[in-house]
């Protein structure tokens, strides 16, 4: 085991915000900003994740900042905001490969995706307790069954030639899959996909080829990450644009997905597929938490090789988190994200967990 060293962090406790950018034009007012853009006074503000382990800080950030941003919009005269929670439960739990083809099965066939929900529920009936805002979770069988998907799909199938260099410039495939029923096998890649225009015919290397129709199955499609970015905002533009409907949609992410990420693989590839980037729904960025380097905190680097042995385990996990500090604990962060959107100049720049270490230890006088 790596020995950990105790180091210092060594400041003057003054904080020094961006000057420039998104903090100077919108120094202000934010949510305004974004309620000028929108036709219709029912938000839905959409935040996804995967559910491979208990939240961590940075998951925490984004539900907060969405809840957050809700009440402020329903503070508005004529509206109202509410959260949806997109389950990413078709994420990896288990890889294998098998003739060097990576196959993996995701945690909604492996029955992972229950585990930590749990405590994303608890999460979320505090923010919707603080908040007033109500929300909604919604799985990606769900998502995917929505009657414009498989339009979507298609167009997708119809032009991947032009737009996979896009989307996967490392591997060239179009990353859409679907689980074997059988066994639950899926190709990660997509390696062996044969489309069609109404199915896509996959294999299994336990069970052989099957099809899956695109428009009577679309529950059953999974994606990576980049692909499932661009159908879910060609769904909520969609969306948006009924005025049958009443709900318009606002996204949240995490900053890390901001800037070159999507305008090369969102904004870009969409205008290829005929959406124009000005019908898209707007994402607010959550900022990013920080380690001691200044990279982000991250979550896969914690599940998968128990990373941030340095920090103390409420940082980087929500249960250990809820044991030591409570509601009281998430009633602080929801107070200090709220703060980003009272003074949007603190909404466009990035903290470090030492940030809150330091703002937590003050509220609980906590051991630093």
């Amino acid at each position: 085991m790596t020995k950990v060293e105790e180091r210092v962090v060594k400041h003057d406790g003054v904080v020094h915000n961006l000057l420039g950018g998104g903090s100077y034009v919108f120094h202000d007012d934010y949510v305004s900003y974004l309620l000028d853009g929108c036709e219709k006074r029912k938000m839905k503000i959409s935040v996804g994740a995967q559910p491979n382990s208990s939240p961590h800080f940075g998951t925490l950030a984004v539900f907060n900042l969405a809840f957050a941003l809700g009440e402020q919009i329903s503070r508005e005269v004529d509206y109202n905001a509410s959260v949806l929670f997109e389950v990413v439960d078709t994420a990896p739990s288990e890889i294998v490969e098998i003739d060097g083809i990576k196959y993996q099965k995701s945690l909604r066939e492996n029955g992972d995706a229950r585990i930590n929900l749990d405590q994303y529920y608890e999460l979320m009936d505090l923010l919707s307790k603080f908040s007033g805002i109500g929300y909604e979770v919604r799985r990606q069988k769900d998502f995917n069954s929505q009657f414009n998907i498989s339009v979507i799909l298609k167009a997708i199938i119809a032009q991947r030639e032009m737009i996979v260099p896009m989307l996967d410039p490392r591997y060239g495939n179009l990353r859409m899959r679907v689980a074997c029923e059988s066994c639950g096998l899926t190709d990660k890649n997509g390696i062996n996909n044969i489309y069609h225009e109404d199915e896509i015919e996959s294999f299994c290397p336990n069970h052989g080829w099957f099809s899956t129709s695109i428009d009577d199955e679309s529950g059953r499609f999974e994606y990576n990450t980049p692909l499932r970015n661009l159908i879910r905002a060609l769904a909520y533009s969609q969306q948006n644009a009924d005025l049958g409907n009443p709900n318009e949609i606002l996204r949240i992410t995490g900053s890390d997905y901001a800037g070159f990420y999507q305008e090369q693989l969102l904004y870009k590839v969409a205008s290829r597929l005929g959406y124009p980037a000005h019908e898209l729904p707007a994402i607010v960025y959550a900022p990013l938490i920080l380690d001691w380097s200044g990279a982000k905190l991250s979550k896969s680097l914690y599940v998968k090789e128990g990373a941030y042995k340095y920090l103390p385990e409420y940082l980087i996990n929500y249960e250990k988190f809820s044991e030591l500090l409570g509601e009281s604990g998430i009633r602080v962060l929801f107070d200090e994200v709220s703060s980003w959107l009272d003074e949007p100049y603190r909404l466009f720049r990035h903290y470090s967990v030492y940030y809150f270490m330091e703002l937590l230890n003050e509220k609980f006088g906590l051991e630093k």
